[in-house]
């Protein structure tokens, strides 16, 4: 009987330990991945709770986890998780919760405390056995009632009195059949019987036949041994039941540990892709092997790479073509500074030597030359105030040109900053779906986010800024065009005071018309020559403002680095070497009119030197 209760306790104390290590060993496998860095200990804390509260036994039996303070981490019952459950004691006045968590804490053992069953109002006996995970101060455990061992002890206890009796009554049986000299049956049955004591229960029952007392006797010894044969069945299949739940715990473990597999591959491509990401690198594709059911977020991260990819790259080609057209017009620019420049030393030479000309047959006629030079200098400097309006005019003009296609150029950013904050809120949504796999993506979605609108707001007050200058561009205009028109009344009225000046001095105007007439009109090509280097060097300047900041917008657009990138960059330092070239040439006209009498033209351009290409 003592064996029998020995055995009933200690396969039940079994179970609960095998149990509480299954648990044990999940917890280890989640920790071993936090101590690793594949996981985040907030992550894989809630992981192994998950797991250990889905574990279940027997009839519905569970597994609950503490702190060492007493604070319940792990219950099927979720509305009692996080309750601090130390001073809580039972019927008994026994704290349960304390005698688990000091269990634990001395390398685990079992405890003992009552408690009400569901569905039932009477406190019943049970047994925990618990155990410490030192690294996460964790204590787990499970518990089962142990009414039914105690059931289970007495239903033995109960049969073995029964046998014992019908044992003693067949030793009576037997002492009156020896006194009948019939012994030699009852030897046999008591020779069967000291076998089936003995655990062996294949012999044959002798006199099962007889129809007397000994006959019964022998019944009786034939359900003893069928009993024990029952017995040992039942132990055998406790045995394998309590193998196939080992089994079925090692599998399950396998199970688990593919499981975190899978999503340690998928974690580590992730993290992966959003490091060069991150990077500026938009050539990088999620190209591992991953789970099923991580294989559309793949897909779409693949795809939202690409096409922000295109979109960058399109961007770089109209930025590497602009870059280009402007360094053409800049050298183009210089060429015609240079040309413009040897023109107006010609001039100036042919003016030097009209100016002698002109002192020699000037004498003649000096009061009248010059009432007739002032009120030609007079009107000269009206038609080169209206030559300065239609120059402010035009220059005005290419200005609100200019503004207007950088309004167009800042358009286009600001669609790709609304494409790119577009992306970033599918990539949130995307990861908000991942749940806590994907937090991490969230938050580099979120800055991609903030980025792409900040780009946004930037390219709205720009074009806000356009917007007002092309406004005071046009009012500009219109002042300087009303300008030009009061400049052209006085021109008017000075032409008809040099008409009356001219009828006074006829007679001396006739000996040195052809002369000042080709003066005037070699002293008008000089101004004009003079007008035209000083628009071709605000041509250049201009140009040159504009390439410059067009470097700035390559130079931010080619920290991207896609699949034409090699392109791109080998053509950026041939653009900044002509934009180098066109700068020294571009330099400002001298001026070429000097006060004496001329000095040593430069030599006039050759004919291969002509503007034929304009």
């Amino acid at each position: 009987m003592i064996s029998l209760h020995s055995t009933i306790w200690d396969d039940r104390r079994e179970l609960l330990k095998n149990e509480v290590q299954s648990a044990i060993s999940i917890v280890k496998f989640y920790a071993d991945e936090v101590a690793a860095g594949r996981m985040d200990e907030e992550a894989g804390k809630k992981a192994a709770r998950d797991s250990v509260r889905a574990m279940r036994y027997g009839k519905g039996d569970y597994l609950f986890g503490y702190l060492s303070n007493g604070l319940r981490i792990i219950h099927p019952n979720l509305k009692i998780e996080g309750q601090n459950a130390w001073d809580s004691k039972d019927a008994a006045g026994v704290y349960p919760v304390q005698g688990v968590v000091r269990a634990a804490a001395s390398g685990g053992g079992f405890t003992s405390y009552i408690a009400v069953r569901d569905g039932e109002a009477e406190p019943l006996p049970k047994m925990a056995y618990s155990a410490l995970f030192a690294p996460w101060d964790w204590t787990i455990g499970t518990g089962v009632y142990v009414d039914d061992l105690r059931s289970q002890f007495l239903d033995a206890i109960v049969r073995s009195a029964i046998w014992v009796v019908a044992i003693i009554c067949g030793l009576g049986l037997t002492t009156l059949l020896l006194a009948r000299s019939i012994s030699r049956p009852i030897v046999d049955l008591t020779s069967a019987m000291l076998k089936l004591s003995s655990g062996d229960n294949g012999i044959a029952v002798p006199a099962l036949n007889r129809g007397d007392e000994i006959g019964d006797m022998a019944q009786a010894v034939q359900v003893f041994k069928d009993a024990a044969i029952k017995q040992q069945h039942l132990e055998t299949e406790t045995r394998e039941a309590r193998e196939a739940q080992a089994s079925s715990r090692e599998r399950q473990a396998e199970i688990d540990n593919v499981k975190a597999e899978d999503l340690r591959v998928f974690v580590h491509a992730v993290e992966s892709g959003f490091d060069k990401l991150s990077s500026g690198d938009l050539r990088v594709r999620m190209t591992e092997t991953v789970a099923a059911e991580f294989e559309p977020i793949r897909i779409k991260f693949n795809t939202s790479v690409a096409q922000l990819e295109s979109t960058i790259g399109t961007v770089v080609n109209a930025v590497g073509t602009m870059r280009v057209g402007l360094n053409q017009i800049t050298v183009a620019a210089s060429d015609l500074s240079q040309r413009t420049e040897q023109q107006a030393a010609s001039l100036e030479e042919t003016v030097a030597a009209l100016s002698d000309v002109t002192r020699g047959v000037g004498q003649t006629a000096q009061r009248a030359e010059d009432a007739q030079a002032a009120a030609y200098m007079a009107q000269k400097e009206a038609e080169k105030g209206g030559d300065v309006v239609t120059r402010a005019v035009s220059a005005m003009s290419e200005i609100e040109a200019s503004s207007t296609q950088i309004s167009q150029i800042i358009g286009v950013i600001d669609e790709i900053a609304f494409q790119t904050n577009l992306l970033a809120l599918n990539a949130g949504v995307e990861a908000a779906r991942a749940g806590e796999a994907g937090r991490g993506f969230a938050v580099v979605a979120q800055e991609v986010r903030g980025l792409a609108q900040r780009s946004a707001e930037a390219a709205k007050e720009i074009k806000t800024l356009i917007a007002t200058s092309s406004a005071q561009v046009g009012q500009g205009v219109a002042l300087v065009s009303a300008s030009g028109q009061s400049l052209e009344q006085i021109v008017k009225q000075v032409g008809d005071v040099a008409e009356v000046i001219a009828q006074m001095a006829q007679d001396a105007r006739q000996q040195s018309l052809s002369l000042k007439e080709v003066s005037m009109a070699a002293d008008n090509m000089d101004k004009v020559t003079q007008q035209n280097a000083a628009m071709v060097e605000e041509t250049t300047a201009a140009a040159q403002s504009l390439s410059s900041e067009t470097e700035q917008l390559a130079g931010i657009v080619q920290g991207f680095l896609t699949a034409s990138t090699p392109h791109a960059a080998a053509a950026a330092p041939s653009a900044r070497t002509a934009s180098r070239s066109a700068r020294s040439a571009a330099r400002p006209v001298a001026q070429m009119r000097n006060s004496g009498s001329g000095g040593v033209a430069a030599k006039p351009a050759s004919v291969k030197d002509e503007w034929a290409e304009f």
